[in-house]
């Protein structure tokens, strides 16, 4: 019997919700020596692991979780990369109701620390140097505590909150967000997931991204959730990606631009190198007309999907290559919500003018905030995080710019106060603004503007900036100038600093 004519959804009290340890459960009895995970290290050795075995493992460190006292409203952080112990410690975390927080595996150790006093964790686990004052395992250390425990499922227990995923804020300092609903999936969710991303049950699939990023972990567990055989390598090397794609006859992918631009940017690369995707999804980033149009050349239309979203969970937008075709440009509608284009007092703008993009979507997950303000609702339920756009004659909503504090760079949220906080901190340092100029291969390329008290190298500052930001949101270039100018009322014309650095040439 296959997963996809295996009724997955909670039949035995009615429910048409399941929870991960309850679906992970009956995948397994479904095909217990299938892969769930087939895993390519750095060193590109590949490990299978089978459902019974993902099972088994998430059971036994369920239980020692459940020891530790991870329960309800109880998280625990993991500082890993893509590996199949991080996927069963996640499954383990929610069976017993616990909260998942993924952080990037590279995290510095005074982001860490921050993090941790914001979350106060019960457990984190990493593979790197572990903070001082909590509770911290190594992924070889969880494993042999947890081996002596039961291989059965331990009581399931609803985990709420059951995510919360961080970052730096505006304000430069660390920001959560709490999912405050259930581990899982519905079937109208998971029928809605289908409709946005074109996934299927039973798909071979590639994950393309990081477990910490919203996106891919999306993507991964609800792959999982349909019985997907993940195939997951450490490195997003582009020519790896083509080459497992090949291997694996991978039918289902989703992808940020960057990787998108990359691959088709290989030598020797063709487009019957793809032809085993039967879906292909990209989210995470602008996607350029030019870049658009090559992939709609490499995938049928109906088979490239596109999604638009934040981790504020406001709102989301789709669309798909065929109907894109009829809307350049577009990031599509809202399956189920509203959007209105409006100018800097609230007033809403006509089609066709850009504006600040707000959103009503009234089955947004409930998410709470730490350690920043809520994002406002107003009187009719629409709230923006800051994004500019414009919606054509139809509603179908065109993304024009990111909030003018924030850089997307490779498919990365980086943030302008956290990077400028960083640089401020050295010695040598009056005053930094940090923006990004536009990059073919990047999207936005992270570019650094300097005041300096005394002369300082672009070096020392990356050695420097490299104690507390992971390597993504390190400046690619530098300039330096004797003072930054600024408005009459102090402010930065960030505007004009990108068109002054791009005349200079970086």
């Amino acid at each position: 019997m296959s997963v996809k004519h295996f009724n997955i959804f909670n039949t035995d009290d009615g429910k048409s919700e399941f929870s991960p340890g309850r679906q992970l459960a009956r995948i397994a009895a479904v095909k217990p020596n299938a892969p769930a995970i087939i895993y390519i290290s750095p060193e590109n050795r590949e490990t299978v692991m089978t459902w019974r075995e993902l099972e088994v493992l998430s059971n036994k460190i369920a239980w020692y979780l459940k020891d530790q006292g991870v329960g309800s409203g109880k998280s625990v952080i993991v500082a890993l990369g893509n590996t199949p112990t991080h996927i069963a410690l996640a499954f383990g975390i929610w069976k017993v109701g616990g909260c998942y927080v993924p952080i990037s595996s590279k995290v510095p150790q005074k982001n860490m620390a921050e993090i941790c006093e914001c979350i106060s964790p019960i457990l984190v686990v990493t593979n790197r140097r572990k903070p001082a004052g909590y509770t911290s395992l190594s992924t070889s250390e969880l494993k042999e505590l947890s081996s002596g425990y039961s291989d059965e499922m331990p009581p399931d227990t609803d985990a709420v909150p059951n995510m919360a995923n961080c970052s730096g804020g505006t304000t430069g300092k660390t920001k959560v967000i709490q999912q405050n609903v259930p581990a899982g999936q519905s079937d109208e969710g998971l029928q809605a997931w289908f409709y946005m991303s074109g996934m299927n049950f039973e798909m071979r699939q590639l994950l393309a991204g990081p477990l910490f990023h919203g996106a891919p972990h999306s993507a991964a567990f609800n792959g999982l959730y349909c019985g997907n055989t993940l195939i997951m390598p450490a490195v997003f090397d582009a020519q790896l990606m083509v080459d497992l794609i090949k291997k694996y006859q991978v039918e289902y992918v989703q992808m940020v631009p960057t990787l998108m631009q990359r691959i088709v940017k290989l030598p020797g690369f063709k487009k019957e190198d793809m032809k085993s995707i039967k879906a292909l999804c990209h989210t995470g980033g602008i996607c350029s007309k030019d870049l658009k149009y090559q992939w709609l050349d490499i995938i049928p239309p109906d088979s490239l999907y596109e999604m638009y979203s934040m981790t504020e969970c406001i709102g989301m937008t789709n669309i798909r290559g065929d109907e894109w075709l009829k809307h350049p440009g577009s990031v599509g509608k809202m399956l189920d919500g509203k959007i209105s284009i409006r100018d800097e007092e609230g007033n809403e703008l006509p089609a066709g003018e850009i504006g600040g993009i707000y959103m009503y979507w009234p089955t947004s997950p409930d998410v709470e905030y730490v350690n920043v303000d809520p994002i406002p609702k107003d009187a009719s339920g629409f709230r923006t995080v800051g994004d500019m756009g414009y919606v054509d004659e139809e509603g179908y909503l065109y993304f024009a710019d990111r909030r003018s504090d924030m850089i997307v760079t490779g498919g990365e949220n980086v943030f302008a106060a956290e990077v400028e906080a960083v640089l401020k901190k050295h010695k040598k340092v009056t005053d930094a603004v940090v923006v990004g100029l536009p990059d073919s291969e990047w999207g936005h390329r992270i570019h650094a503007i300097v005041e300096a008290n005394e002369p300082v190298t672009a070096k020392e500052l990356i050695k420097f900036s490299l104690n507390f930001l992971p390597p993504y949101k390190i400046p690619k270039s530098f300039e330096f100038l004797d003072s930054i100018p600024r408005n009459e009322s102090g402010k930065v014309v960030r505007s004009l600093l990108i068109q002054e650095s791009l005349k200079k040439g970086f």
